[in-house]
């Protein structure tokens, strides 16, 4: 009887191979430029709707304050806004008094304002009645 041969295969060469077809691959990957899309800053979303696109009553007071210099410290709209402003013309009392009643004007209800200015912190809700 004649002893059979074992056959060896040689996967060296295949490892090999596969290995450099792999790194070629990731090669090909980090090289690929990427499109603008993916890369770029978040598209804009543009609202068409005329009801979303109004900004709410809130939003409205809250841009009359910061336009008229007003820095927002703690907003709790529609119950109260702390606004801090660090000198105002006239009687700060008086003006946190103006700013809740032109609040009342604008939302429709009674918001309190406090005011914080370099002289101290004042406090007004205005009644319409």
């Amino acid at each position: 009887m004649r002893r059979r041969k074992k056959h060896r295969i040689n996967i060296g060469p295949a490892v090999g191979r596969i290995m450099w077809a792999l790194l070629f691959a990731t090669a090909l990957i980090l090289l690929t430029p990427t499109p603008e899309r993916d890369t770029g800053p978040p598209p804009k979303i543009e609202i068409k709707d005329d009801f979303l696109a109004t900004p709410t009553k809130y939003d409205r007071f809250r841009n009359y304050l910061r336009n008229h210099g007003f820095a927002i410290t703690r907003d709790q709209l529609p119950l109260l806004i702390e606004v801090s402003k660090r000198q105002v013309e006239g009687n700060p009392s008086e003006i946190a008094e103006k700013l809740s009643q032109k609040g009342y004007q604008i939302t429709d209800e009674k918001i309190k304002v406090i005011l914080h200015t370099f002289g101290g912190k004042y406090i007004a809700e205005y009644n319409p009645e």
